[in-house]
């Protein structure tokens, strides 16, 4: 079955910060589902380039205060990541394990989430958030 992947981040994050997350859930993406990611194609002159994502991967924007409820929304989906404030504060990866595992979910906040799931239960809840602009 086809999967429908969408990014949503904070609107009122700066610009940069926003692509770094979605770069970051975008990478976890191809980890996690790596058949997304297509072959490598050589150019007419020989030069092989890697091969990106098969897939379209919207970015959607949405107020920081709805994104832990946006969180819960997608929990029946198959795919369900999270960028907390935790990972931005983090030194390296190990304080960011250690952060994560001293609080319970409900006191992380979320700066930026990804979903993958059945076309229509994805747009179904969340397809009335406005591309990142």
């Amino acid at each position: 079955m086809p999967i429908k992947p969408v990014i949503i981040l904070s609107q009122e994050l700066p610009k940069g910060l926003q692509a770094n997350f979605a770069a970051v859930l975008a990478m976890s993406l191809g980890k996690l589902q790596p058949d997304l990611v297509g072959a490598a194609t050589p150019t007419a002159d020989g030069i092989t380039l890697e091969g990106i994502t098969t897939v379209a991967l919207p970015i959607l924007a949405a107020p920081a205060e709805d994104l832990p409820q946006l969180f819960e929304d997608g929990a029946d989906l198959p795919l369900r990541l999270a960028y907390m404030r935790s990972a931005f504060e983090a030194r390296n990866y190990d304080d960011y394990t250690m952060r994560i595992a001293e609080k319970p979910l409900a006191d992380h906040v979320p700066q930026a989430l990804l979903f993958a799931g059945p076309r229509k239960a994805v747009d179904r809840r969340f397809g009335r958030l406005p591309l990142l602009r």
